[in-house]
């Protein structure tokens, strides 16, 4: 062959919707073959969705899924394209796990499969579990082309003693396929395609990187497939977080490859991580509306306290499902200003949503009225009358809880929760309180980052109005409070918590780090403590949305934990 013609089809597909899946990939079969095109690659798991979890281990699931690989099978029976996709396969007879497989469909059959080699079990992957390795890499042959197969962690070798693309390359494959379902943080793509490169200059072979595009979950997919010339020049990248099946031809006949008129992607120094504020925001956007779309809500609900954390939520939910699907909520109790109840209601009038007022005043001081009536006919001295406690500001937060919840139950909408990962970090957060929801959007977004976020929000159309932008945070559940009573400016308490959390750093080499700064090590020692004693909140927290290099999810630490970094 001189020429191979390859459909890169970025799907979003639904975990467990074989039915959507399979027409929506024997749609796109279709429209290859119309365009003359050669292969049409999917992405890993394409059939079943990704990631499956426990449903891997279901024999019901996984021959369900097999009868819709045979339909997928048929539709390439008139064809002259070849479609590879993701499947599940069943394991050996009396095992209990699967296998993470592709396979290549043509002529109406299966004509190879090639199950998936490296099975990951860190950050957010624990494929080990579910999953039997492949023993072999075996070679595709098309027309006198040798390709290989590969899936997702397959070509992310470093640390492995088998290199699978290596092995590929030697039995000699021109052209190496690999499937992915790579979920995205703030670095992900400068590190694919610094990835992507490398494994095609070392093979000496095209790379072929499909990737899967869509929220799932706490996950979110960005899409992005790339392919890499051997010379590891980027001949194609695909687009952002969008499905699409883009065209890209392949010379295998050429010799000298000249550099891709498509520049290196640029490296980014923005905020934490390196990560883009758009990015990063239309990730948000993407995993809120997938999460609540594929979960079958029509609106959600939130609280508008007049702070940045629930109006960035609102601007995103928004973006993400239209003003029309979005109820915000004002509780002003006791303790909070008029300007916060104005800025609340002016932030909803911005962005055309629903507003509601729902005062907890009455509620807190009938509450307060029965503790003390309590505690009197209990024999105890009542100390509310005297001082604020920790338990009065947490029914606060915990009666605007409940408020949201009903809501939720009583109208059938999706309650979201906003707080950020600093505060989450801290325990600056209250369990049943503010906490409760069945989503939390902000809850892997740095405090620092959420300013960041909400002036590119504002930058597109202002409106977060901007005296929630400039006024002080606090939870105003006691007189003139903010949360730099407790905690340590978020420009500090950011980059402490982004050492510790993301680059996983002990609590000296943090003081070390940061001692050019201003920073006492007495300060980095005191914050890791309280990030880990604050583990059993953090349990007991929505779906966070991830966003970062190392999310709550894939931070995996005991609760009863007494060892001190």
């Amino acid at each position: 062959m001189k020429e191979l013609k390859v459909g890169i089809a970025q799907i979003n597909p639904i975990v467990g919707n074989y039915e959507h899946n399979a027409a929506k990939i024997i749609r796109m079969i279709g429209e290859a073959a119309e365009r003359g095109l050669d292969w049409v690659i999917f992405s890993e798991l394409a059939l079943p969705g990704y990631p499956v979890w426990d449903l891997a281990i279901r024999k019901r699931f996984v021959r369900e899924g097999l009868k819709h690989l045979e339909r997928i099978a048929a539709a390439t029976r008139s064809k002259k394209t070849v479609a590879i996709l993701g499947y599940i396969d069943e394991g050996p007879a009396g095992a209990r796990k699967s296998y993470n497989a592709l396979g290549v469909l043509s002529g109406g059959k299966l004509v190879h499969k090639q199950y998936k080699t490296l099975l990951p079990t860190y950050d957010v992957f624990l494929e080990h579990i579910f999953f039997i390795p492949a023993r072999e890499q075996k070679i595709y042959r098309y027309k006198g082309l040798a390709a290989g197969m590969s899936i997702c962690e397959d070509i992310w070798h470093e640390g492995y003693d088998l290199k699978p693309t290596q092995v590929l390359a030697r039995k000699g494959a021109r052209v190496i396929v690999n499937i992915s379902a790579s979920p995205y943080h703030g670095r992900v793509a400068e590190v694919r395609d610094d990835l992507i490169r490398k494994r095609a200059r070392e093979n000496g072979a095209y790379l072929i990187y499909v990737n899967q595009v869509g929220g799932q979950d706490d996950l979110i997919f960005d899409g992005r497939s790339l392919v890499a010339a051997p010379t590891g020049d980027i001949l194609f990248r695909g687009e952002l977080f969008r499905e699409g099946l883009y065209e890209v031809s392949l010379d295998l006949g050429q010799k000298d490859f000249r550099r891709s008129a498509r520049p290196k992607l640029p490296r980014r120094r923005e905020g934490l991580g390196a990560a883009d504020a758009g990015e990063m925001y239309q990730a948000l956007v993407l995993g809120l509306g997938d999460y609540v779309r594929k979960n079958g809500f029509k609106k959600v609900v939130l609280g508008l306290s007049g702070g940045i954390d629930s109006a960035l939520t609102a601007a995103i939910a928004c973006d993400a499902l239209g003003p029309g699907a979005v109820i915000g909520v004002a509780m002003p109790g006791e303790f909070s200003s008029e300007t916060s109840l104005s800025d609340a209601r002016e932030l909803a009038r911005n962005l055309g949503i629903e507003f509601r007022v729902r005062t907890i005043t009455a509620s807190y001081t009938s509450f307060l009225n029965e503790v003390m009536r309590f505690k009197q006919l209990e024999g105890k001295e009542p100390s509310e009358h005297s001082r604020i406690s920790l338990a009065m500001e947490n029914l606060q937060a915990r009666l605007r809880g409940l408020s949201l919840m009903y809501i939720s139950n009583d109208e059938n909408v999706l309650l979201l929760s906003t707080g950020n990962k600093s505060e989450m970090a801290m325990g600056y957060c209250t369990l049943y309180g503010d906490m409760s929801g069945g989503l939390c959007v902000l809850g892997d977004v740095f405090k620092t980052d959420v300013y960041r976020l909400s002036a590119y929000r504002n930058s597109l159309g202002p409106v977060i109005p901007q005296a929630t932008l400039d006024k002080a945070p606090t939870a105003e559940l006691r007189p003139n409070q903010k949360d730099q009573d407790s905690l340590p400016p978020y420009e500090v308490l950011d980059r402490i918590l982004y050492h510790y959390i993301e680059e996983e750093l002990s609590g000296a080499d943090i003081a070390r780090k940061l001692a050019g700064k201003g920073i006492q090590p007495a300060l980095v020692t005191d914050i890791i403590n309280r990030v880990d004693h604050n583990e059993y909140k953090r349990r007991q927290a929505a779906p966070i949305l991830r966003v970062t290099r190392k999310a709550w999810f894939g931070r995996r630490m005991p609760i009863t934990n007494h060892f001190r970094s």
